[in-house]
């Protein structure tokens, strides 16, 4: 293992290797450091500007110290890296249970908010689904309900020992861009959202590393990680060592102001969410969640992502029928059974 000084030099250089990054991540995740060397070590590399092959490093090296969870089928993971600053719903985890509704194997990795409660996994504990569960009950989960949701704090315990670096670092690091690739399991095809083209680019190469089939990189305006309903889309399609930018450049609700937009912490999230699977909500947040299912159903089904084609036509049937609300009742049902059992 590297030691400090050699860390520094790496973090302020010209960009790490394979096994320079994964030597850098071992020191930071040995956790004996210092609190102030360690925040140090990822300002500076946060300031350099992390690369494509060091985020792909410290995602191969995060997931060989996760909880293993492996199923017999593979799987499709929608999540963003946040980071907006903006009020927000949770369109990932919502878009989730549409996929599961679809018939597609969903295992999507996430966190609570960073700095409210208003993370994926703040949301599904409003909407009373349990989630910290072991490797066998996430494989009868999925058995079960065809969903899982890996908490990143359970899958991922070796990441504790950072965690004192990384609050007092104060800012975004590398975590944030390697934690929403690092999902404990298999993945075939996964849609990741970021808030801007330099880190979509970064993420979109990591993702050519990876034994990914195909992944969409989205940045939607004003700066949100999902496809966006008032302003331009755009994002990075990568198969295998392929990578392709496109845009959605004619929005649905051109000129409408983004806050407009219900969203807000999980308390509020859980009551737009049952509106939404309800039918009750069928306003632009409605078009915001069926554009972006219709993209996950496009990349699943290795479609170009089409705003009026079959994927969003998919999603609104998936939606408007039922079949989401019973994929929702179904999981959170048999989680509550697994969890209390």
């Amino acid at each position: 293992m590297i030691d400090l000084e050699q860390a520094q030099s790496l973090a302020t250089g010209s960009g790490m290797n394979e096994a320079e990054a994964a030597s850098f991540l071992e020191l930071l995740m040995s956790g004996t450091l210092a609190e102030a060397d360690g925040a140090a070590l990822l300002v500076s590399l946060a300031e350099r500007g992390e690369t494509g092959p060091e985020v792909a490093a410290f995602v191969k090296g995060l997931r060989s110290h996760a909880v293993q969870c492996q199923f017999d089928k593979t799987c499709f993971d929608v999540c963003g890296t946040g980071g907006s600053g903006l009020t927000r719903f949770n369109i990932s985890t919502t878009v989730s249970f549409i996929c599961a509704a679809a018939g597609i194997p969903v295992a999507k990795h996430g966190n609570r908010g960073s700095r409210r409660p208003n993370g994926s996994f703040d949301l599904l504990d409003v909407l009373g689904i349990p989630f910290e569960l072991n490797a066998d009950q996430l494989k009868q989960l999925m058995d079960e309900s065809g969903l899982v949701f890996f908490f990143a704090r359970t899958m991922h315990p070796a990441v504790g020992k950072v965690v004192p670096y990384r609050k007092a670092a104060g800012r975004r690091t590398i975590f944030n861009l390697s934690g929403p690739l690092a999902n404990p399991t298999s993945l075939s095809h996964q849609i990741i959202g970021t808030t801007n083209e330099g880190t979509a680019g970064v993420l979109a190469e990591a993702l050519q590393l990876s034994d990914i089939k195909r992944a969409c990189v989205v940045w939607g305006e004003p700066g949100i990680d999902e496809f966006s309903v008032t302003g331009r889309s755009d994002y990075f399609i990568i198969s295998g060592d392929n990578k392709e930018q496109k845009s959605i450049d004619n929005p649905l609700h051109p000129g409408l102001d983004h806050s407009a937009l219900p969203g807000g912490d999980a308390e509020e999230n859980a009551k737009i969410f049952h509106a939404l699977l309800s039918g009750e909500e069928t306003g632009p947040l409605r078009d915001m969640l069926l554009l972006n299912a219709g993209a996950a159903l496009d990349i699943w089904n290795d479609r170009d992502i089409d705003p009026n084609g079959a994927g969003v036509s998919d999603a609104t049937e998936l939606l408007s029928s039922g079949a989401a609300l019973a994929a929702f009742e179904k999981h959170k049902a048999a989680a509550i059974k697994i969890a209390s059992a």
